[in-house]
């Protein structure tokens, strides 16, 4: 009865279970840590913290020396 549950496909299937598990929390950890990045970034661009040049896809964080002569 033993030897139905413990043999070689069933091994292969639980390593391949635990390597996609962790591959599984390893991709959610990495979108969170940068959901989370963009989100703080986001709000000191609006709290004004961070200056900024252009708009949308275009936005270019400038150097603290750099002015923004747009406005």
């Amino acid at each position: 009865m033993l030897d139905i549950f413990v043999n070689e496909t069933v091994l292969w299937m639980f390593v391949t279970a635990v390597a996609f598990t962790f591959l599984g929390r390893y991709t959610a950890y990495r979108a969170a840590v940068e959901d989370a990045v963009s989100a703080v970034v986001d709000s000191l661009i609006e709290d004004g913290y961070i200056k900024t040049k252009g708009k949308g896809e275009d936005m270019e964080i400038l150097k603290h020396w750099e002015h923004n002569n747009d406005t």
